[in-house]
């Protein structure tokens, strides 16, 4: 554990001070006072920027990231087989404990608890607005479990940095898009990293033990 934080101690630091942000967002504003701080700083270069980014935190991601492995794999002789399984893995396991999550807690989400309130609220224009299963953010859980993948497990820093900026930028936008609260975006922060980070220390002592060598990075 203090090998992994210590060989990527700024992925870490980076993430941790997002945290810390977050919590102290939290600490000194409510819910409320934070969801429409952003839900009034809002412009239509901002509507569609961030309409398309949250689309970064959706599954289809996972999905096109296995078919480049594959691709590596079967037509370009790349040994990556490891990290495809590893990926699958993470996959299923962040499907089943985000569905799972929201299905336990089931909390309102910010349209539920604010629209008949008399509050003006801006929403795009054609996005379906949900109202429940609000806890966690499965946008940004994915977000983050993804980032965490590129640096733990493919070893990819350039992607693992670039997809950690994109999933503060999915984190935010599921309060802008006014889908999430800021608490929920701060358990999918959480549970994607710690979630990549728990499967790697699961299996890296047995059967993937490839992952305590060095893994040449997805080009």
């Amino acid at each position: 554990m203090l090998k992994i934080l210590r060989n990527h101690s700024l992925f870490f630091t980076l993430f941790f001070i997002w945290l810390i942000v977050l919590a102290l967002l939290q600490l000194f504003f409510s819910p409320t006072e934070l969801m429409f701080w952003v839900n009034t700083h809002h412009s239509p270069a901002l509507d569609v920027f961030f309409e398309y980014t949250t689309l970064l935190g959706e599954d289809g991601i996972w999905l096109g990231v296995l078919l480049v492995y594959l691709y590596q794999y079967f037509i370009q002789k790349k040994p990556v087989k490891n990290q495809a399984i590893m990926l699958i893995i993470i996959w299923i396991s962040k499907g089943i404990l985000s569905v799972s999550l929201k299905n336990i807690f089931n909390l309102p989400r910010p349209m539920e608890v604010y629209e008949k309130t008399g509050r003006a609220i801006h929403v795009i224009q054609g996005l379906e607005i949900h109202h429940w299963q609000s806890f966690p953010s499965g946008h940004t859980f994915t977000a983050f479990a993804l980032a965490a993948f590129f640096i733990l497990v493919a070893r990819n820093s350039l992607a693992g940095f670039l997809w950690l900026g994109l999933a503060i930028l999915v984190g935010y936008s599921r309060v802008y898009l006014f889908q999430h609260f800021p608490r929920d975006v701060f358990a999918g922060s959480v549970l994607g990293l710690t979630l990549v980070l728990g499967i790697v220390l699961l299996f890296s002592k047995k059967k993937f033990a490839w992952l305590q060598e060095s893994t040449p990075p997805v080009s």
